[in-house]
């Protein structure tokens, strides 16, 4: 009788989960984006930027948790690593500008050189869904690199 009940609950829940999960989307939250990276500045702090580009650059590592995941840039706001597309390593985004007309990438390189960390707000595609979403990004300066993670907003 024990192990019917328990089968019953099981199904239960396993269903009513199955029925949530499709609707829920994982757009991360501030505190595990800052989270992701400060982690990430202290890989660059222990195994130097060659090293933490490889991991950041990996799309497996753990630095990816849903839609959110850890970019690195120079300060002179070229793209050294990011795990969801190898084509942006190397290309600067001081001239980049979102949908609403955010120069996002500016203003990252700016919070990076002045405060050393803070938020950036601008609107981008999230990688899982595909949507155009609300996202913002925490920076993190380390050195002459600075690593940001964001979060999306429904």
């Amino acid at each position: 009788m024990r192990y019917l009940r328990l089968l019953i609950v099981t199904v239960l829940v396993g269903g009513a989960l199955l029925m949530v999960s499709p609707a829920h989307e994982d757009l991360g939250s501030p505190c595990v984006a800052k989270a992701l990276a400060e982690r990430a500045a202290e890989l660059i702090k222990t195994e130097g930027t060659e090293k933490a580009a490889a991991a950041l650059s990996d799309p497996k590592s753990e630095f990816v948790q849903g839609s959110m995941y850890v970019f690195m840039m120079g300060l002179d706001g070229v793209m050294l690593a990011h795990p969801h597309n190898p084509k942006l390593i190397g290309r600067s985004f001081m001239g980049e500008r979102d949908f609403n007309g955010v120069a996002y990438g500016r203003e990252m390189v700016s919070t990076a050189r002045t405060d050393a960390s803070g938020w950036v707000d601008y609107v981008f595609t999230d990688p899982v869904s595909h949507k155009l979403r609300r996202k913002s990004t925490y920076v993190l300066r380390v050195g002459e690199v600075f690593v940001g993670c964001g979060y999306y907003l429904k």
